[in-house]
């Protein structure tokens, strides 16, 4: 049913604001200004919008599809009312009015509609009609004296929305109305609002409520429902009894007539399965309901809250594998009888289903007795079972990309996350701007595109310190976009090729093949009892995350089998040609950001010098440098955030030889300052590294010996020579130098030094020579002493220098680029990374690391156009509005001064707008084909003409926020990085 336009305005006048119940007295208008404002109420008009409101109306009014809008709550609260046999309410959304029956008592009369009055016409339409109470006994607005300020004003008399009573008097139901989009942010007025008044009415009557309801509307797959928490008020009469018992509900939804609410059971594949289509609206909801309670109050620690509830979400998630069919979930509050369960029983319950879980999910063996779903010292069981009975409802395993394709419980996990945990030395969360350059910067997509072509496989992929699993994630959301959705045209259509695409099958699991692909590594049990619960919400089925040190020997990388998944991460060889330490060599993508410095367990300590070339050095990044090499694949990649210190410092000389022996270095983009604050300050890097195949590594170790041992000939006779011409030591003693002329010592000294000699210096004789090239030779016969395990007894910077000089001349001489071994390295500095975070919060920035393409590849027109022809009719019915209320205000100088600026303002919004619309339409046709989708020749998105229409309030629902990839004319460090084909 398409709304009216009156509709469309009250829709819009009566989702703003809902302010906190004042209910004024009632008296007579006595000036013209009343009477505007009266009339401004009944025409549910508001006057310009300011730019917060307009967002509103556009977010209302425009639509991103075709075809008729659907049907909002209160279409379908007004159907359902108009549908009804007896007649106890009438509501008209066009003319912003309801009208009660004279059956239905009210301490004030109810005309205006905005909301909340939708809402509870519904709700008493329902008690009549559907729970079969009289009319008779219900009444609305009853009216209080709370006992302070002025007789007769808001704060001296408070009412309550409703209430059901039965035959003696009592009310059975006292109930508390919200809108929809109300009833989280109100929840924290449960007490003034319900509690306090129920006191009120107890104080007044004499007669104490049955059960105080907390109530709104809520829409499900077309039809309207009950959403409520009701509260046994003769069991709690105060609120905190009532909260002190982790604030439960004896029911969702209220019984037929005077029957006691009882709460059904959730029962699989029975008549109240869980729910597992819900709205982001909800989602929202359910999110700052669990902020609002468990965080509230600060008696529990932000991290011990998020580490909990997280726990709790496990635990839900085990629930819901383990269920079968016609039985009872464990995950939620029961009622036995009249009586809700005890906390203490629902926690005992849930810490059996909690431990189950990390045994199948996180792979914990042993005794877990000890293991409990929440520290009840820390986290009072109250606050367990109202998260328990928030969430008890929603599928976490089935309810993935709800309704409209996005990952909702995803979503939701990230708002706690964010809002929970806080980051400390070696914890920190990778900014997602940082982690999606790195993904696009690897080329990601490209690989995966072409391993689904050529193997009909995608990218091993591994965070072997993986927090939370943001690069995980992030990974996930990059391959199912790329190859399922923005360039599956690249996929051949070749029957095997097409049948491995099934992995991103069906459109509500299309992140399963993650399953297989991604495996996460975390040392700290929060963080990977988080990791999994992530990975599972957004939509991966069961991803390998593994509770160990991420340094730790590959043999303790056992776990139960995931479901269909082989584990690669335990597979183990000898590495050549290192053959100390063994390899896994399975992965084709590593992308991490691994603890700093960070003190090593014990148990790891052991095993590090069987392990690892280096396990005696102190720098925990550098021991996960060496991890990485043994976990690459020949030709894998990886992308890391270290320290800047890795690059510049004498005391990691040793990795970055590492790293050219076994690595081809790709990329060093540096990150600001900024980057991580306010978690750390630590100036960081992002390396971009590609792993030598064996041939590579054994040249590249046989040019190395080759020029060590040149090194150790020519120092040996450098020193010989100052021996014997400065010391006046006998050459006979000295065989390296036997028979070397003074020609052939200066020719060794230069050699050593890497200099020629100038003029002046060879006209020297050779006593004045060497003592004039004395400090340059005492450089160059520096050994670093701390490598010689791994690299000889070498001047590591003289043999490396030469490593490359040699290499260069043997490619040049073959014609073979690839022996080459100082190959081309990308390097850039971000300035902006798009954002600025401090404990306030982000401020948006500038970003030198890619661009968004803003522009869609399909706009639709006609939707367009629609979109500004709806909000141009709201303008135009506010500017009657006025000039209406213009009419009525013409005694009142002051108040026709404002309506006559508001209507100028209105006419000058109509007009911008009918330039805007006709503007966005021509630059539509100018860059868009007819059917819509973008013309190849602006498909790099670089026109600012093309980019500037999606700026626009009516255009920036349908931005495109994914990155731009590989525009024409490079403009960003991604552009350039992938226009290099740096990866081989």
């Amino acid at each position: 049913m398409q709304k009216t336009k009156n509709e469309k305005v009250n829709a819009v006048a009566t989702a703003k604001k809902s302010a906190v119940k004042s209910k004024p007295s009632e008296g007579k208008q006595g000036s013209a200004a009343q009477a505007v404002h009266a009339e401004f109420e009944l025409s549910g008009v508001e006057s310009v919008p300011d730019a917060g409101e307009f967002e509103g109306l556009i977010n209302h009014l425009v639509k991103p599809h075709a075809g008729d809008a659907p049907k909002t709550w209160k279409d379908l609260a007004s159907d359902d009312i108009s549908a009804s046999t007896i007649r106890c309410v009438e509501v008209n959304l066009a003319a912003a009015s309801v009208k009660y029956t004279k059956g239905i008592r009210s301490d004030r009369t109810i005309t205006v509609l905005k909301d909340e009055e939708v809402a509870r016409a519904w709700l008493i339409n329902r008690l009549v009609n559907q729970l079969g109470y009289e009319p008779t006994r219900i009444k609305l607005e009853n009216e209080y004296v709370a006992g302070r300020g002025k007789k007769g004003t808001s704060e001296n008399s408070v009412r309550i929305d409703a209430f059901v009573e039965d035959e003696e008097g009592v009310p059975f139901y006292f109930v508390e109305v919200k809108a929809p989009d109300k009833y989280e942010g109100d929840r924290a007025l449960i007490d003034r609002q319900l509690f306090a008044v129920a006191s009120l009415h107890r104080n007044a009557t004499g007669n104490q409520p049955k059960f105080l309801v907390y109530y709104t509307i809520e829409e499900i797959g077309g039809r309207l429902r009950d959403k409520a928490i009701v509260i046994d008020y003769e069991k709690y009469p105060t609120y905190d009894r009532w909260t002190e018992a982790g604030m439960p509900s004896v029911s969702d939804a209220l019984s037929e007539k005077y029957a006691r609410p009882k709460k059904i059971p959730y029962v699989r594949s029975g008549p109240r399965d869980l729910q597992s289509n819900f709205s982001p609206s909800e989602v929202k909801d359910l999110a700052t309901s669990l902020h609002n309670v468990l965080w509230g109050g600060g008696s529990t620690g932000d991290t011990e809250v998020f580490t909990s509830l997280v726990n709790i979400i496990l635990a839900k998630i085990q629930d819901e594998y383990d269920t079968e069919e016609h039985k009872a979930y464990s995950f939620q509050v029961f009622q036995h009888g009249d009586v809700v369960e005890n906390p203490q029983a629902v926690y005992d319950r849930l810490n059996g289903v909690y431990r189950t879980a990390l045994k199948k999910q996180l792979g914990k063996e042993g005794d877990l007795h000890e293991q409990h779903i929440v520290n009840r010292e820390k986290f009072p069981l109250a606050k367990l079972v109202f998260a328990v009975g928030q969430i008890e409802k929603y599928s976490f395993v089935d309810g993935k990309n709800s309704l409209d394709g996005r990952d909702l419980l995803g979503d939701f996990f990230e708002q706690i996350q964010r809002d929970g945990f806080k980051q400390s030395k070696g914890q920190f969360f990778t900014p997602v701007n940082v982690v999606k350059f790195m993904l696009y910067a690897l080329e990601l997509d490209r690989l995966s595109i072409d391993m689904m072509n050529i193997e009909q496989k995608l990218p091993l992929i591994i965070d072997p310190s993986c927090g939370s699993a943001t690069f995980l994630i992030e990974a996930m959301k990059t391959v199912t976009s790329e190859v399922k959705h923005r360039q599956k045209a690249k996929l051949s259509t070749a029957r095997n090729v097409q049948g491995a695409f099934k992995m991103f099958m069906p459109d509500d699991g299309e992140h399963r093949w993650a399953r297989e692909y991604l495996y996460g590594i975390e040392h700290n049990f929060d963080l990977a009892t988080a990791a999994k619960v992530n990975m599972i919400l957004h939509g991966d089925g069961s991803t390998n995350i593994f509770h160990k040190d991420g340094l730790a020997p590959f043999s303790a990388y056992e776990r139960p089998a995931a479901l269909g998944s082989p584990n690669v991460l335990k597979v183990r060889t000898r590495g050549e040609p290192n053959a100390k330490t063994e390899v896994n060599g399975q992965f084709h993508v590593i992308v991490s950001n691994p603890p700093f410095s960070v003190d090593l367990d014990d148990d790891t300590k052991k095993t590090l010098a069987k392990s690892f070339l280096f396990g005696g050095k102190k720098n925990s990044e550098n021991l996960f440098l060496e991890r990485y090499w043994q976990l690459l694949r020949e030709g894998g990649r990886m992308a890391i955030v270290l320290p800047e210190s890795i690059f510049d410092t004498t005391e990691n000389k040793y990795i970055r030889l590492f790293l050219f022996k076994f690595f081809h270095v790709r990329a060093v983009v540096s990150l600001p300052q900024l980057a991580f604050v306010p978690y750390t300050q630590t100036k960081t890097s992002i390396l971009f590294a590609q792993k030598k195949t064996e041939a590579e590594v054994a040249r590249w170790t046989s040019l190395w010996s080759v020029q060590s041992l040149r090194f150790g000939r020519l120092s040996t006779r450098v020193q010989n020579y100052l021996k014997v011409h400065l010391d006046g030591h006998p050459a006979s003693g000295l065989p390296s130098i036997k028979g070397k002329t003074e020609a052939d010592a200066r020719t060794d000294v230069c050699e050593l030094v890497g200099a020629p000699a100038t003029p002046t210096e060879a006209a020297m004789d050779i006593k004045t020579f060497l003592r004039s090239k004395k400090h340059f030779i005492d450089l160059a016969l520096q050994v670093d002493t701390d490598v010689t395990e791994v690299f000889g007894r070498v001047n590591c910077n003289w043999v490396m220098r030469e490593v490359l000089a040699q290499s260069e001349l043997d490619a040049a001489k073959a014609g073979d680029a690839s022996l080459n071994q100082n190959t081309e390295m990308f390097m850039a500095e971000a300035v902006n990374i798009g954002y600025k975070r401090s404990k306030r919060g982000e401020i948006v920035q500038p970003n030198d690391l890619f661009t968004l393409e803003g522009a869609p590849s399909n706009v639709d027109a006609k939707i367009v156009d629609e979109n500004y022809t709806e909000v141009l009719e709201e303008v135009d019915m506010r500017i009657a509005a006025a000039k209406k209320r213009l009419t009525v205000a013409a005694a009142d100088e002051d108040a026709k001064a404002k309506i006559e600026a508001q209507l100028k303002a209105l006419v000058q919004k109509k007009s911008d707008l009918t330039a805007e619309k006709l503007s966005v339409a021509a630059g539509l046709a100018l860059f868009y084909e007819g059917d819509g989708a973008l013309k190849d020749e602006h498909k790099d998105r670089i026109d600012p003409k093309l980019r500037a229409i999606f700026d626009l309030p009516l255009m920036a629902h349908i931005r495109s926020s994914a990155i731009l990839l590989d525009p024409k004319s490079p403009t960003t460090i991604l552009d350039l990085m992938r226009s290099k084909a740096l990866w081989k």
